[in-house]
């Protein structure tokens, strides 16, 4: 459920805005026929095994566990989403790994390359038909299984109801649409802006080059990785955010960050692309305690009538190598991930989209969003997951890649160097370090 990395940093209830014909009912949103919950097998052992995790509900979610399975103990860490470090370091070395451990998509490509994660097929294959086919890619490496999917981040789009008004706006379908719209703004009150472009952010800039199709990552079938920074895909959206930042219509901000949280709190922007998670984790904590509240929407499209989406964040349930009951923690993991008392109960933190097709049938899932008026803002992302792009593929070298876009997105927000040119060293320079790393790169 962490969303980001150490370096990144549902529509509108249709009367406020005249736009009730894009707005699908609760019952069209659940889309998928009702299924039954994966049936668990017996575990008679008498075990202890160890997991590492930062989610809220890891203690009732244990508690949970232990009451079905008497005979298996769980001790919890709670660790921070950015624990990679400690994580790669006892993996490293042969000892005082967890048995389970929480990892992010974008991480899990490292673990599986190095080695240091079960392959789980023999144990938790059977349940992958309780996820969309997106989601099974994102944890499937070369025929094996390697993690159970926790929750997932489709994009969508926050905005401001009562800033759109003041503005005479309409919940933007496209990105053209959306680039109309900044320059209304801020032609409007030239100390406004409809949105903000966040440099530190390498998550969020991934999600936005995903739902535009861009595919940075391509490994192929001898191993060998393709890397592709510098795709039409990539330079259109790049190149997008870029023309609005130059025209002064969209303010570069780092996001997760004071100032950034005082920004969107004194109502300076009136919409920014989002996940699933973000009006919990993202906006809640940056709007004041008297505000007006926001709506979800979909995420705008490159092409008018298009369904394309990409992700930002989510995580995995993983089993390290070092375990000494990988049956135990591959039941541990399906059944905190997939069984209707581990569903209820993450989604009764708020703010989760959890990844089983069977969610939306937990009460908790499609609960009223404060922060958004009510608003069931699930039923919005919901009908957005299966847009997801099942193609896109992560890296082995997430953190370097992030680190190397803040880089050269900074320069290019501050006008040092053109869009197209940061991009090409991202390239660059990521081919460069996979190849130091003993990676094979070819063009």
């Amino acid at each position: 459920m962490k969303w980001r990395l150490f370096f990144s940093g549902a529509v509108a209830l249709a009367t406020t805005l005249g736009m009730s014909a894009t707005i699908p009912s609760e019952a069209a949103a659940r889309h998928h026929v009702a299924v039954a919950y994966p049936k668990f097998p017996k575990y008679t052992k008498h075990v202890t095994i160890t997991w590492w995790s930062w989610v809220s509900s890891a203690n009732a979610l244990v508690k949970a566990f232990e009451k079905a399975y008497p005979t298996i103990k769980v001790i919890h860490r709670q660790i921070p989403g950015s624990e990679y470090t400690k994580l790669t370091t006892v993996l490293k070395a042969g000892s005082g790994a967890p048995d389970d451990v929480q990892i992010e998509y974008q991480m899990m490509p490292q673990y599986v390359n190095t080695g240091d994660l079960v392959n789980l097929a023999q144990y938790d294959q059977q349940y992958m038909k309780w996820y969309p086919k997106w989601v099974q890619n994102q944890v499937t490496f070369g025929g094996k299984l390697f993690a159970m999917p926790e929750d997932v981040a489709p994009l969508g789009l926050l905005y401001n109801p009562s800033y759109f008004a003041k503005y005479h706006l309409s919940v933007p379908q496209t990105w053209a649409q959306f680039a109309a719209d900044a320059a209304k703004v801020h032609k409007a009150n030239p100390k406004a802006y409809l949105s903000y472009f966040a440099p530190n952010d390498g998550g969020w800039i991934t999600g936005l080059l995903w739902q535009a199709g861009a595919q940075p990552f391509l490994q192929m079938s001898n191993g060998a990785w393709k890397i592709d920074f510098t795709s039409p895909a990539a330079e259109q959206v790049m190149n997008f955010w870029g023309n609005l930042i130059k025209k002064g219509y969209v303010k570069v901000s780092n996001d997760f960050t004071p100032q950034w949280n005082h920004e969107v709190g004194s109502g300076l922007y009136g919409a920014f692309p989002a996940a699933a998670w973000s009006p919990k984790y993202q906006l809640q904590p940056a709007l004041p305690k008297k505000y007006t509240p926001w709506k979800a929407a979909y995420i705008p499209q490159w092409k008018a009538g298009a369904h394309d989406d990409g992700n930002w964040g989510g995580s995995t349930t993983a089993v390290t190598n070092q375990t000494k009951h990988p049956r135990a923690a591959a039941l541990f993991a399906a059944w905190i991930n997939l069984s209707e008392q581990g569903l209820s109960i993450g989604n009764n933190i708020g703010g989760y989209f959890t990844a089983s097709t069977d969610s939306p049938h937990v009460a908790a899932f499609t609960a009223p969003v404060p922060v958004l008026g009510g608003q069931r803002a699930n039923l919005i992302f919901e009908k957005e997951s299966p847009w997801v792009n099942t193609s896109f593929e992560w890296s082995p070298w997430t953190l370097y890649v992030y680190s190397e876009m803040q880089v050269e997105f900074t320069k290019a927000a501050s006008g040092k160097e053109s869009w197209n040119q940061a991009l090409a060293n991202i390239q660059q320079n990521v081919s460069q370090f996979a190849r130091t790393q003993g990676y094979q790169v070819v063009q």
